[in-house]
Parts: C-alpha cells; structure tokens; sequence
C-alpha cells in the first residue's frame, strides 16, 4: 500500500512538471502582429512546442544573452518554420524544420532567440532575413533605433 502511495505520488508530480505553462505575449513581425507564447527560462526553451497540436501560437525561445542555438523537433509534431534573431532583434536565418525528428538546426551566430511558427508563415507573409521582431513594451531593446558606425 505504501509503495502504491509513493507510485501515485511520483507519477502525478511527473504530471506537473511536464506541463509547462507559456505566457502569451503580442508580437510585432515585419508589419504582421501575432500572438506567441513564450519561453525564456531554460525549462521552457527545452519543451518549446513539443506535443503541441496543432500549433496555434508561435513560439518566442528568448536567451537571456545572446549565444549559439541548436533546435530540434524530437516529440514536435508539426512541421515548422524558425527565424532566428540577433540582439537588435533582426531575423538573421530562417530555416524550416521536419516534425518528429532530431536533425539539428543551428543558428549560425550568437543570437538572441528564435521564433517558431507553423510551417510556411515567414513567406506567406513575406517576411524576410533583415525583418525585424518587436515588442516594445515587455523588450524595449527590440525597438531601438540601430546606429551606423
């Protein structure tokens, strides 16, 4: 009897800790708003959009410096896009990547994050390298101005 206690115990805090809750944020992409969830803890950026489906919202994987990334799709089970963004908050690549499987998608460069979306989006709304994400509000480093040098 203990020991099914202990099971049951085990068993429901495994429960918990796999369900990640995300935040919802706006975001601004080139001249398209969407709303994302975010995971800017390392927790979150582990699980990202695993078992999530279908994808109804984006996912902002925010690095609190920026540094190499290497994502995957193991347990993801939809096919996705991937923008990486560096610390000015520009999309340095974007790269699509195939559900359910762990081909390695580095970014690069150091960047500050990623953001995931279904499939395709980046060029059905003309989104491009050099676009830059937002938010000025919770990331007020994503609306600066650049200077040139």
């Amino acid at each position: 009897m203990k020991n099914l206690v202990w099971l049951s115990l085990l068993a429901s805090m495994t429960a918990c800790a796999s369900a990640v809750q995300f935040n919802k944020i706006p975001l601004t992409v080139a001249d398209q708003t969407i709303t994302v969830q975010v995971a800017d803890i390392v927790e979150k950026r582990m699980r990202g959009l695993m078992e999530q489906s279908p994808v109804t919202h984006g996912m902002l994987l925010l690095n609190e410096q920026p540094r190499d990334m290497v994502l995957w799709m193991k347990n993801t089970p939809s096919d996705l896009d991937v923008a990486f963004f560096d610390s000015n908050w520009r999309i340095v690549l974007i790269t699509q990547m195939q559900a359910n499987t762990e081909t390695l998608h580095p970014s690069g460069q150091a960047v500050l994050g990623a953001l995931e979306m279904p499939l395709h989006w980046f060029s059905q709304h003309q989104v491009k390298i050099g676009d830059k994400i937002q938010n000025c509000q919770l990331y007020p480093t994503s609306c600066l101005v650049e200077t040139t040098k």
